[in-house]
């Protein structure tokens, strides 16, 4: 259903933005209300400005967030600057230096900003330009990202009054909530069963897959026992097809279905992932790793840098200007960062542990390819390949 997954892909739907969609979405909410609500348990928005789905996931994971925020002050800043906008009018103008005297006095007990530091400028300029990306203010005159070279630039922005509309709504009392932990059991009610189903669809739908390990043994099984449901209700709104193995779940869009982020995506770093868990799955085929009792494989940090080397020795000139110039170091760096955002491995305190869908989600060049570098800047897209370690 298409309108399902504009609400999966977007933030939140205006009306005076999009609205077509707006009113599609109001037209067709019996059709996915039940999704919503009993098999996700997830709040809908609904109001003359704004559709928004409240998507909480079942567990906080550490690639989750605003992908353009680089600090934890990003997320105070944001704050901050959501508390400001709930004290303006709907449509209220205002100028960015009463803004940031604002954060200032609103972070001061808590995370005290100095506008002389380069780094908060910077942050709050990551700040500015997502609320802007979101439309919860409009930019009148100015630029907000000249405010990172000079701390006395002045924009006029317009509060469109969606900030009320930001926060997630928990439905009950949040002062007493002290970690992750305290805010993810917020969003659980009712019976052990319905609990557990939810849990499943949550994970499906905003997560790479789920693994069968032991604190989500009881989850692997309802997915087991429960598959034809679930791929029929996964289906229907989301158009794809859930593949269950003995170490994991997996639900995958449809050929030329698009829902999200989308693993692989075009960036070299994602042929270069792809190349390296196809070099990975026959470097384990061979038993130079040996698997664990639940198919995953340890390896020390030493022996994935051996690998990514190789890796880049055979297939580097095709992955494009930018990551040749990167240094060896920075490149495992970027592939366990990426590659853990997508489920494929656990960076550890000393090793890295790769998960089953190393096997399963592999590229390999043309056969053509004979590792020539090449003039073109962005590389050629891979002849993907699916498939599990057996």
């Amino acid at each position: 259903m298409y309108e399902f997954r504009a609400l999966m892909d977007r933030f939140w739907v205006t009306r005076a933005e999009n609205g077509d969609l707006y009113f599609s979405l109001k037209r067709t909410l019996p059709d996915y209300r039940r999704l919503v609500n009993e098999l996700l348990g997830w709040n809908l928005v609904v109001n003359e400005s704004v559709i928004k789905l409240e998507k909480v996931p079942p567990r906080a994971m550490p690639w989750m967030g605003i992908q353009s925020f680089q600090e934890p002050l990003d997320y105070c800043l944001l704050c901050a600057v959501l508390l400001y906008l709930a004290d303006q009018d709907d449509g209220a103008p205002f100028l960015l230096s009463s803004l940031t005297q604002a954060v200032e006095t609103f972070l001061g007990d808590v995370c005290p900003v100095d506008w002389t530091r380069f780094l908060h400028r910077k942050s709050l300029v990551r700040v500015l330009q997502y609320a802007q990306e979101i439309r919860l203010v409009l930019v009148y005159d100015g630029n907000s990202a000249l405010f990172g070279n000079d701390q006395n630039q002045e924009v006029l922005y317009e509060n469109t009054g969606l900030s009320r509309h930001f926060p997630v709504h928990f439905g009950r009392d949040i002062m007493e909530c002290r970690s992750i932990e305290d805010f993810e059991a917020l969003s659980w009610e009712g019976d052990d069963t319905e609990q557990r189903r939810r849990r499943v669809y949550r994970q499906l739908i905003l997560a790479p897959g789920m693994y069968c390990l032991d604190q989500t043994q009881s989850d692997y099984d309802y997915i087991k026992n429960q598959r034809r449901t679930v791929n029929g209700n996964l289906d229907q709104f989301l158009d794809g097809e859930l593949q269950i193995y003995k170490n994991g779940a997996f639900f995958l869009l449809a050929e030329g279905e698009r829902c999200g982020m989308l693993y692989p995506g075009t960036r070299a770093l994602s042929d270069a992932a792809l190349l390296l868990c196809a070099q990975l799955r026959e470097q384990i085929r061979q038993g130079v790793y040996p698997r664990q009792a639940d198919d995953t494989v340890l390896l020390t940090r030493r022996e994935f840098r051996y690998e990514v080397e190789r890796c880049r020795a055979q297939y580097g000139n095709g992955w494009g200007s930018q990551m040749r110039a990167c240094s060896l170091e920075r490149i495992c760096q970027e592939l366990i960062f990426y590659m853990a955002s997508w489920m494929l491995l656990e960076d550890l305190d000393e090793d890295i542990l790769l998960y089953p869908a190393v096997g399963k989600l592999v590229g390999i060049y043309p056969a053509s390819y004979q590792n020539e570098l090449g003039e073109a800047e962005e590389d050629e897209p891979l002849e993907n390949e699916q498939a599990g370690i057996s």
